[in-house]
């Protein structure tokens, strides 16, 4: 059983992946020992003796590196969290709550999927819904599974981790709005331009905005592919108490507790 643990981290890296996205690498050996792909950290962003901001920022676990005790996230600065987090300078203290939530389920230990002799598997990713599909990316490759990946973002410049991805060995095909008309734009019309040239997948992950994983869901369902998403709502404990990041049960009976019983549930869990 994954132990949750408070941690004072240090920065070693801060790099700037295009204007407004950002990855910071933390040195907290406890927390990246037991880290899994699609789970998540809370992150204090100001320094460790301040009360501002209060409270701490959920990221998803961008890299894992359990034998160097370092994981990184990936994240777009959006207000004063996020804001203070890219000014933390190398060597600064940082206080971190992790690992958090249920990860990603792999096609090994998944009974939604059918027997394969080597699996194809489809990510889907909009946005910063990017985060934490490399670890999971490279798990998968660990195991020998053919991996693709649908990429969307508004603009080319808000393409994080793609150069990384194509490295591991993953088919990477990217749409951005900017390219109306050209293309399909989103993310969701690449999915179903893919699957309607006859494309097949075993299982598919998806992370982005509600909306376009309630289009992945759709689209999914209809091709009867096993998915799992991973949701982005907005939190405050990351421990099932505030009860702040509720999601609607599929079967109404209730909600679930994204920071819980998520972030990654099974598509015909959750209403979208």
């Amino acid at each position: 059983m994954v132990s949750i643990k408070f941690e004072q981290g240090t920065v070693i890296a801060q790099e700037t992946l295009t204007p407004s996205i950002f990855r910071t690498t933390i040195h907290a050996p406890n927390i990246a020992a037991e880290a899994l792909p699609g789970q998540f950290v809370n992150i204090k962003c100001g320094a460790p003796a301040s009360y501002d901001p209060l409270l701490l920022r959920p990221f998803s676990f961008n890299r894992i590196d359990s034998e160097g005790g370092t994981f990184s996230v990936l994240y777009r600065v959006v207000g004063r969290g996020t804001e203070l987090l890219r000014h933390i300078r190398v060597g600064d203290k940082l206080t971190a709550l992790g690992p958090l939530g249920k990860g990603f389920v792999l096609p090994e230990q998944s009974k939604q999927m059918g027997p394969a002799a080597k699996p194809s598997v489809l990510l889907v990713a909009g946005g910063m819904g990017i985060a934490p599909f490399y670890p999971l990316a490279t798990a998968l490759v660990t195991h020998g599974l053919e991996v693709s990946l649908l990429y969307g973002a508004r603009l080319s410049s808000d393409l994080a981790d793609k150069t990384e991805l194509k490295a591991l060995g993953l088919r990477v095909l990217c749409c951005t709005e900017e390219q109306r008309g050209e293309c399909p734009s989103l993310v969701t019309d690449l999915l179903q331009a893919t699957i309607d040239a006859g494309d097949r997948f075993d299982l598919a992950y998806a992370c982005g905005p509600r909306g376009m994983l309630s289009a992945v869901k759709r689209v999914c369902k209809d091709s009867e592919l096993p998915l799992q998403l991973s949701l982005e709502e907005h939190m405050a404990c990351g421990l099932g108490v505030c009860l702040g990041c509720s999601c609607e049960r599929a079967s109404d009976e209730g909600y679930w507790h994204v920071c819980t019983d998520g972030p990654v549930v099974w598509a015909e869990e959750v209403k979208l």
